[in-house]
């Protein structure tokens, strides 16, 4: 992932009240001596669950990822071209 992307889900984070709960409650437990809550952790002002990016309520954002997986060459499907 590049450094602009990444910018881009810090910056949707920021309107996420659900984002932002989260990473409190994740930094009070660090600060308490606690053990992070099971499986998540946050790296560089970004949250994530078993290993995978916890992408922020964005709408727009997520559809950036979803049509970004869908456009991806790796995504296509065998057939996908129509023979004359």
């Amino acid at each position: 992932m590049n450094d602009s992307f990444l910018d881009t889900i810090r910056l949707a984070a920021k309107e996420d009240e659900g984002w932002q709960e989260r990473g409190r409650e994740l930094v009070r437990s660090r600060e308490s001596g606690k053990k992070m809550l099971d499986e998540w952790i946050e790296k560089d002002g970004l949250l994530y669950y078993k290993n995978h990016l916890y992408i922020p309520d964005d709408e727009a954002l997520q559809n950036e990822i979803a049509q970004g997986g869908h456009d991806s060459i790796v995504a296509g499907h065998f057939g996908q071209e129509k023979s004359d």
